[in-house]
């Protein structure tokens, strides 16, 4: 990874209310998740701290295009197909319960999803983004998903993607990975400008 990198999760859908599996169904915001799109914006430019992005990108998916052009509204994205959000195949659209209803045991991290991506497809995803994108020196910004943003996490500090289970992932929330000497840090994860608390 060569330039330090933000992620932005889009903001709430109908799905991420209900907690259903959102993969490639191209659904947009609510009203709140416009307002939290916002409310992340405000809470980027802290983050950047008079810093501007060298680059931004955003998932192809409308609720991530939604989430950059309300939180980013003086920047024009680069679209990215790499960080679209996990394809979940035959689970897109269940809650968690009901796939382990059917799966017992199941963890997107190392069971990934029949008909759709395995984790090492989703990690080989992250991987190119992070090492073929993220060419330059400077800051870039990625306006992303839940696993997705897990995913580009691990790939990014070199962790097993077994401890992505580990990683919470709200709506709207911000997460920093900076290089420091030759490894890179994560010095922010899951932030988000609601309930009162960054």
């Amino acid at each position: 990874m060569a330039m330090d990198l933000i992620l932005l999760r889009h903001g709430e859908t109908d799905w991420t209310i209900s907690g259903r599996h959102t993969g490639r169904t191209d659904i947009p915001l609510t009203t709140a998740g416009e307002r939290e799109a916002r409310d992340a914006g405000v809470l980027l430019e802290q983050v950047l701290d008079g810093r501007s992005a060298d680059a931004v990108f955003v998932s192809p998916l409308r609720r991530a295009r939604q989430t950059a052009a309300i939180a980013l509204p003086t920047t024009t994205p680069i679209e990215e197909p790499l960080i679209a959000e996990f394809d979940y195949g035959d689970y897109e659209g269940l809650t968690s319960a009901e796939i382990h209803a059917r799966h017992p045991g199941w963890s997107i991290f190392t069971d990934g999803c029949p008909g759709g991506e395995h984790p090492e497809d989703v990690a080989g995803r992250a991987h190119r983004f992070l090492t073929e994108r993220l060419a330059g020196s400077g800051l870039a910004v990625a306006v992303t998903h839940g696993h997705m943003s897990r995913f580009l996490a691990l790939v990014a500090l070199g962790l097993p993607l077994r401890d992505g289970r580990h990683l919470g992932s709200s709506t709207a929330s911000i997460s920093l990975i900076t290089r420091s000497g030759a490894e890179p840090t994560l010095d922010l994860w899951n932030a988000a400008p609601r309930a009162g608390r960054p």
